[in-house]
């Protein structure tokens, strides 16, 4: 296997790759330089924090969203998947410029694998902000807890889960703009019971279960507000096998990748 040499006193020692680590360290360095200079950037950070002021707006008035509630789920759904494909979605994991951190013999699984826990905490704080305010709108008064509260923190939390790894996934294998094809598939999924409205049940759920669960992220949140024990569990399910096997996918792929520098 490519490895590097090092020179110290007593010789050269040559590093296989995956002898070296970052370690969470670097790694909260790197991401958090990542974060400031590229994806979201200042103005992307200010969105962030400013998008839930839009939560105290009459948006009952507006026909797509009909009450409140739906339309900050809406809007927090939304706000997730863009900030989660800004992040995760912009540019392929393949890239010749991986051949450095290759060649020092730090694993480019390890490392994506990294970069994809600090960018979902990043989404799950973003989360808990627009659940507070989320729930600050609707109460007018100190939100309750769990309240609404829960509801769009998973909801924001599980809709950047599925993104993140379905973004991982597709470029690790090859795939360019892996954003593009996240943003249909997520529409599919949205309008996959529109669309099939005549067909039959079984090929809706063909369908449920081959596209990435992004409607069950809202289903999840629907079920958490009526409390419907049985449509938790499912929805949690499918979202946490989903995500499982993107990521593991992923990072099986990136792992066997070779830079050509």
């Amino acid at each position: 296997m490519p490895g590097c040499e090092t020179t110290g006193g007593r010789g050269t020692k040559v590093l296989e790759a995956g002898d070296v680590t970052r370690g969470p360290r670097a790694a909260w360095r790197w991401r958090r330089a990542y974060w400031l200079r590229v994806a979201p950037g200042i103005p992307g950070g200010a969105a962030v924090i400013l998008l839930p002021f839009l939560f105290f707006l009459p948006l009952e008035v507006v026909p797509v969203f009909g009450e409140r509630i739906r339309g900050i789920a809406i809007l927090i759904w939304s706000a997730s998947l863009a900030l989660s494909l800004s992040l995760r979605g912009g540019e392929s994991l393949r890239q010749e410029s991986s051949v450095w951190p290759y060649q020092k013999g730090i694993s480019l699984g390890e490392m994506a694998l990294e970069d994809w826990y600090l960018d979902l905490g990043l989404v799950g704080l973003a989360s808990i902000w627009w659940a507070l305010l989320g729930a600050l709108a609707l109460s007018r008064g100190p939100p309750p807890f769990p309240g609404p509260l829960l509801p769009f923190f998973l909801l924001g939390l599980t809709t950047g889960a599925v993104c993140h790894a379905l973004t991982l996934c597709l470029s690790a294998f090859g795939v360019r703009r892996p954003s593009d094809l996240t943003i249909l598939l997520a529409l599919l999924s949205l309008l996959a019971p529109i669309l099939g409205a005549r067909a039959p049940e079984w090929i809706l759920q063909v369908a449920r279960l081959t596209l990435p669960p992004f409607r069950a992220s809202v289903e999840l949140h629907g079920a958490l507000r009526q409390k419907e024990a049985e449509e938790i569990i499912s929805s949690l399910l499918h979202l946490l096998v989903f995500s499982g096997i993107m990521l593991w996918a992923g990072l099986r792929r990136i792992s066997a990748w070779r830079p050509r520098g």
